[in-house]
Formats: C-alpha cells, structure tokens, sequence
C-alpha cells in the first residue's frame, strides 16, 4: 500500500484530533505510505483520490454515502469507520481501528461490493448523471400536491402513480427512506432495484423489484407545484414539470472493505430492527 487516504467528517473532529489519532496509527503499520486527508468527501474525486490504494472514511453513514459517490469512478476500497450515530454502512468502530489497520496490512480482509446505480436527464445534458449507493428520490415541494408518475421499464409503460413522491433504490438502499415507505430489506450484495411509491393515493401501489439491468425511466407532472430530485438525501436538483429522468445501474461498484467477523444480520438486528422495535416501546 503506498497510498491512503484518510477522509472525515469535520464536524465531528472540530480539534482534529481524530485525524491525528489515526494517521498515527496508519503510520504504525504501512510506514512508507503517503497519507492524503480529505475533509468532508472535498477533492476526492481529483488526481490525488484516485492515486489512494484505499481510504479511510470516518463518520456516520451520511460521510460513508458522500464518500462512496466521490470515488465510484476510480472504485477506490473504503474502509468504513463509524464515528457517528447510526452507522450502519460501516465495516468497524474507531475504537477498533487499529486492529482493522492492521489485518489490512496481513492481507486479512475482504471486499464487498455494493451496487450503484445512476440518473441522468436528457433534456440537459446527456452525458452528466449522479451516481447513489443508497437511492434517488423524486418529491413533491413542502407544499404541493401529489405528483403524477408515469413508469417506463426499459421502454415499456409500467404503471401512474399519483404520490407524494418515488424512490428507486439499491439493495444497499433498501435498509434506508425506501424501509420506512413500506419497502422491503434486500440483501445487501444482490442485484436489483426497489421502485416504491411514497405515500400513493391508491393503496395497492407497493414496491416493484426490478432486475438490475432493467432501465426506469420516469417522467413527472407537477402541474407547476414543484418538484425535486434529492440523491442519497444529500444532492438536491429542482426539477421542470414533464421533465423526464432515466436511472439504472452503474457498471462499477463500491467496495466496501470488511472482515471476518463482519456480520450483516448482527446490524440488521441491532442498528435497523431493535431501534425500529424501541421507538415504538417509547410511543
């Protein structure tokens, strides 16, 4: 390894004492590496992010999202270090950092890819998209009325959908705002795409699951109210009344790195499920 990154959420290392920490740390067990820091996901996608053999990601699964967007085209391995709330997305917690450094170091780890998928609007520039690993969402204003939807799989008319909004989500996304529109947990590592209305006027309108090599198009009528495309719940692009959006998936992946005591069905359980199971218990 000659080159690693190291990326954090600045909020949360006001003093940056966390960087330190871990460029310490790093230093221990790859002592001829150059070490490239990145705050807040900024530059990643420049020359020095795709020189990094791997990076460093530190903070919750906002930072993990940003961070993942920023490298997908160079498919730079993220170590995933949860310094935040939830943290669902990453592989350790800091205070397991070191031990994590060092399997890195003895080649005792493995990789685990994550679907992306992508959206693009032709009427603007064909050649530009955004890319998501959680989902696109596609809503209503503060304070519009619903929205129609008309659903286009790989060029055939699927459905209308009359609704607050949509969202097209990755089996990484699934866990995410699509679980709490009534979708259902996907296996992280399988290839499909979940298209769940939110709030939809008519109460048979559940969540599709598409091959990932399906291609959704959509194209919305807001009657002047207002619409808005939002990616990962981080990007949001106002959209045009008819305008039309096309997403599918992406050729390249996130690689997420893990290790063998990694386990999904322990976060499900712990992070997503038994929380969901709290804050009912606390109403």
């Amino acid at each position: 390894m000659k080159n690693i990154g190291i990326n954090i959420n600045s909020k949360k290392d006001s003093k940056g004492t966390i960087v330190i920490e871990v460029e310490k740390i790093v230093k221990k067990y790859f002592k001829q590496c150059n070490i490239y820091k990145f705050y807040d996901s900024l530059n990643l996608d420049s020359e020095k992010g795709e020189k990094l053999d791997f990076l460093i990601a530190l903070g919750g699964d906002g930072t993990i999202l940003r961070a993942a967007r920023a490298v997908e085209k160079f498919e730079t391995p993220i170590l995933a270090v949860n310094i935040g709330h939830l943290g669902f997305l990453t592989s350790i917690e800091l205070s397991r950092l070191e031990s994590g450094i060092k399997r890195i170091k003895s080649n005792e780890y493995t990789i685990n890819k994550r679907m992306m998928i992508k959206c693009s609007l032709p009427e603007r520039n064909e050649k530009y998209y955004y890319s998501a690993l959680n989902e696109i969402v596609i809503s209503k204003g503060s304070f519009s009325r619903v929205i129609n939807y008309d659903i286009y799989i790989d060029g055939s008319f699927y459905i209308n959908y009359k609704a607050d909004g949509l969202i097209i989500s990755t089996p990484t996304g699934s866990t995410a705002y699509a679980l709490s529109a009534g979708g259902p947990i996907i296996y992280p590592t399988l290839e499909v795409i979940g298209v769940t209305p939110i709030c939809p006027i008519s109460i048979g309108s559940k969540t599709i699951i598409l091959d990932s090599n399906n291609k959704v198009s959509i194209t919305i009528n807001s009657q002047d109210c207002g619409s808005y495309l939002c990616i990962d719940g981080q990007s949001v692009i106002e959209l045009k009344d008819k305008e039309e959006i096309h997403i599918e998936k992406m050729s390249r992946k996130c690689n997420l790195i893990n290790f063998d005591d990694y386990n999904y069905f322990d976060l499900l359980r712990t992070k997503i499920i038994s929380r969901s199971i709290q804050c009912e218990g606390d109403n």
